[in-house]
Formats: C-alpha cells, sequence, structure tokens
C-alpha cells in the first residue's frame, strides 16, 4: 500500500486524489497547504488524517511514503528536491521543473537514493494513446505531424485588466508553453524522440508571457508543429500523416479521446474513449503497479521521456 501526502490544493489536487480513491494500492493520509485552516479543510474534503502547514513536519512523516507535488510550476524544483531528500518517492504534476538541468539533478538524486520519481503526464498512460502507438506502423512514413491544445483560461479576462497570476507570471514559469503546449510535447517526444532542431512562435501579453504560441519541430523527413493557447479556444486535435494514412486524435490536450485511423486503401479503424473514466486514473494506476513491481525500468523510461521534453522546451525558449 502507498500512503501517499499532497502538496498542493488547487483543482488539478482534486482531480488526482479522486482518482487516489477509485485506485486499489494507494491511498492519500495527508496534506499540507501554506495556511493551517486551507490544510485542515482540504484534508477532511479527502478524508486524510493528517494535515500540515509545516511542510518539513510532513516530510518528516515516518508513515508517508509518496509525495504529490502539485505547486505552482516554479517552486516544482524546490519542492522534489526537499521531498527526495526527506527519503520519500515522488508524483511531479507537469511541467516537470523549470528547465534540464534542474530536471537531470532531481533524476540523479532519485537514482542515488533509490526512490521513485514520477512526472504525471495523462496522456502518455491512457489507453487510446497505447492504440495510436500501436497504429504508427501502419501508416507509413511519417510527414507530418500537428497537435493542438487551446483553451481559454480562466484566468485571461483578469490578465487583461491587469491582474497577474501564477499561470500568466514568467516568474512562475507561467504561459502557454510551460502550461498548456507541454502535453503535446510529451506526446510528440514520446513518439518521435528528440527533433533536429526547434523554434517556438510566440503570441506574448503585457509582461511578456506567451499567452499563446506555435512551437515547430523539425525532425529527419518531417516537421511536427504544436500549438498551445491560453488567450483563446480551439479545436484540441491531434494529427498524424503518413505516406499510407493518417492517424486522428479527435481529442487531444490533456487527454487521449477518440482517435481514428484512416488508410490510402480505404481501411479504417476507430477507438473510442470513455468518458466515465476519469483521466488521471490510468496515471495513478501505473505508478501503483510499477511501485510494487519494483520495475524500475519503467520508471527509467518515464524520466528519459521527461528529460527529453525538457531538452525541448530548453531549445524552445533559446529560440524564441
Amino acid at each position: 500500500m502507498i500512503y501517499l501526502a499532497t502538496i498542493g490544493s488547487g483543482s488539478i489536487v482534486d482531480l488526482f486524489l479522486d482518482a487516489v480513491e477509485k485506485t486499489e494500492g494507494i491511498c492519500c493520509t495527508a496534506v499540507y497547504s501554506r495556511t493551517e485552516e486551507r490544510a485542515k479543510e482540504f484534508a477532511k474534503k479527502h478524508g486524510a488524517g493528517s494535515w500540515y502547514s509545516d511542510l518539513d513536519a510532513m516530510l518528516n512523516d515516518k508513515t508517508i511514503d509518496f509525495i504529490y507535488v502539485a505547486s505552482p510550476n516554479s517552486l516544482h524544483y524546490d519542492y522534489v528536491k526537499r521531498a527526495l531528500t526527506a527519503g520519500k518517492h515522488v508524483i511531479c504534476e507537469k511541467p516537470f521543473v523549470g528547465s534540464f538541468k534542474e530536471a537531470e539533478e532531481l533524476v540523479r538524486l532519485a537514482g542515488e537514493r533509490g526512490l521513485y520519481l514520477f512526472e504525471a503526464i495523462t496522456i502518455l498512460h491512457m489507453p487510446n494513446y497505447k492504440v495510436v502507438k500501436e497504429w504508427l506502423r501502419e501508416i507509413g512514413p511519417v510527414r507530418l505531424v500537428h497537435y493542438n491544445y487551446s483553451q481559454y483560461s480562466s484566468r485571461y479576462d483578469s490578465y487583461l485588466s491587469g491582474k497577474v497570476t501564477n499561470v500568466f507570471d514568467p516568474g512562475y514559469a507561467g504561459g502557454a508553453l510551460m502550461d498548456i503546449n507541454v502535453y503535446n510535447l510529451h506526446v510528440i517526444a514520446d513518439l518521435f524522440g528528440l527533433p533536429e532542431t526547434a523554434s517556438y512562435f510566440a503570441n506574448r501579453g503585457f509582461n511578456g508571457v506567451d499567452c499563446s504560441g506555435t512551437a515547430v519541430l523539425q525532425y529527419d523527413g518531417f516537421v511536427c508543429t504544436c500549438m498551445g493557447a491560453k488567450d483563446c479556444n480551439g479545436k484540441n486535435t491531434g494529427l498524424i500523416e503518413g505516406e499510407k494514412g493518417y492517424i486522428l486524435v479527435e481529442e487531444a490536450g490533456n487527454l487521449c479521446g477518440n482517435v481514428k485511423l484512416c488508410l490510402r486503401n480505404g481501411e479504417t479503424k476507430r477507438a473510442e474513449y470513455d468518458r466515465n473514466v476519469n483521466r488521471m486514473t490510468y496515471e495513478v494506476e501505473d505508478f501503483v503497479r510499477v511501485y510494487e513491481a519494483g520495475d524500475r525500468e519503467a520508471c527509467g523510461r518515464w524520466q528519459e521521456e521527461s528529460l527529453n521534453v525538457m531538452r525541448i522546451l530548453d531549445q524552445l525558449r533559446k529560440n524564441s
């Protein structure tokens, strides 16, 4: 049994803990928030027996195995490092950290201490994403790839009025690339590895943050575009085009919904997405399975994929 504690109390933590409650082999026993009142309230909401407003006190709790980090993006590195140093396994929300250098350090620290370190990327663990990977061999040499995740932020109107919250603050690693487009990049990095070149073209707000933008990744034989926006809505889809056909992800973004394969010979296939299942359940189940099995190889593969995304992000920010 995994005994989990959380750092953060936003809506993403609610969704994650709902998945935890539906998964065997894991339970939430403690929560941390900066104020005792909020910590106590959040613990009661999710049935956690302990709550903390002192992070060190929680990290010293010997009954806790794993820490789930869902703080503002810029705080991930510090919280993950402190948790690993305290001997805790860690599940960290996306984006992993702020740079490849930070990610590499944390992966090394986890390895040295014999600890599991997972990045929580829902898409890579979803059933239909596995279908997409299987269908890739059927479409022949890939020539074009396009993924879009555009979601008008609930905080964008406040931003337009001059109020800057974390998600629109470059100092907190906010912006469309880190908060939204990172999902697209995880898919591309997992399917195709590192690109030969990567550039980012952004629409920037009054404080320099990228409110939307397009990443262009050049691979050997094909080009990939990844669009992400927090200032407009769009059709969130993925399209992988090959010489023998294409794969359409009808619902992309932070999930892998219905998918369709269309081949030039007229053959088509579909795989439907079960909307009754919390999308985060699949990653939680995978984390529990890998931990219980002692599967360091799977953990290492996921870490290498996370490192590749950080490499790409570093390059995109440099070439923007």
